[in-house]
């Protein structure tokens, strides 16, 4: 296990690391530089979201139809939506998360003289073979579960998929744009967490088990959920992506994997509103459960580096250790 842990230290993710890097003064300027670059950044990226969106939809049903869509700033109960209502909040956040993602993260790039690619791998090009996989792989997994979940408890599994139009055709591009948003969305976090959060604070910390635990404590705090329980499963998930991130040189399996985490959610338990989630009884069995995800989100990375057929495929030919 030490020498595991010696080598995810010397990650190749982390090798470009510089003197400007551990520049303190840099690193307290970035956050509020950043902030401020996210905010205008994310505003653009949310209005552009809106323009798109309100494009397709009155070209396809007219400008009372695309008007319509604002309702969801008005009626957040879940029952209230359409699927075309569910996916106009799905784009708008979308497009606010990844335009302040890349926002904060060119800001700090500016800082630290780096390129933006710089906190997405270790230099090489975009490995998306490494998000397809992800997607899939974890995706089906999710599937799974939640099902296997319904019918060990008995309770009736009522997929979102299923409700949000009466054919084929309207589910399947339902799925097939929330998949792609959800991508995007994810990409943002896993810019600004696993990529520039990462790489500054391994600036000043190696040791990658305390990597993990403040990337997953600050993912989970950032969320600013009331429960506990989600708190930890978001703190499993934040440490298991560092994992993937530092073991696979980049972020693009940890896109993927967060991904189908949420595509999971989005299309089989609950659609994507606007209304808070309610305060509930912690049990003491969400702490194995969190435990469990950890483990599976580690047993992904290290699936992908040991099976040669998929190291192959998705370009991990080279060691993942500088």
């Amino acid at each position: 296990m030490s020498a595991l842990l010696e080598t995810v230290r010397r990650s190749r993710f982390l090798a470009d690391l510089s003197p400007l890097d551990r520049d303190l003064g840099r690193t307290a300027l970035v956050v509020p530089v950043g902030i401020l670059t996210g905010a205008v950044t994310g505003l653009l990226g949310a209005l552009a979201a809106i323009l798109a969106f309100m494009l397709v939809v009155g070209g396809l049903d007219g400008a009372a139809a695309a008007g319509a869509l604002f309702d969801v700033f008005s009626t957040t109960e879940a029952g209230d939506l359409t699927g075309r209502q569910s996916l106009f909040i799905l784009a708008v956040l979308a497009g606010l998360n990844l335009g302040a993602a890349v926002g904060f993260v060119m800001a700090s790039g500016a800082i630290h003289k780096r390129q933006v690619s710089g906190y997405v791998n270790d230099g090489q090009p975009l490995r998306w073979r490494l998000v397809v996989g992800g997607l899939v792989l974890v995706g089906v997994v999710m599937a799974v579960i939640i099902s296997g979940v319904a019918v060990v408890s008995g309770r009736p599994l009522d997929p979102v998929i299923l409700r949000v139009s009466p054919n084929l055709v309207g589910r399947s591009l339902y799925a097939l744009i929330a998949i792609g948003l959800l991508i995007l969305a994810s990409a943002a976090e896993e810019l600004l967490f696993r990529g520039w959060l990462l790489k500054q604070s391994a600036a000043y910390i190696r040791n990658p088990i305390a990597l993990m635990v403040l990337n997953g404590v600050l993912f989970a705090a950032i969320h600013l959920d009331p429960n506990l329980d989600a708190f930890l499963f978001r703190a499993a998930m934040g440490a298991g992506l560092t994992w993937m991130a530092l073991r696979l040189g980049g972020v693009e399996l940890g896109v993927g994997v967060h991904a189908a985490n949420n595509v999971a959610i989005v299309l089989l338990l609950r659609p994507i509103t606007l209304q808070p989630d309610a305060p509930r009884e912690f049990h003491i069995g969400i702490v194995a459960s969190a435990v469990v995800m950890l483990a599976g989100f580690v047993g992904v990375a290290e699936l992908w580096m040991r099976w040669p057929a998929l190291r192959r495929w998705t370009g991990l030919s080279a060691p993942a250790a500088a």
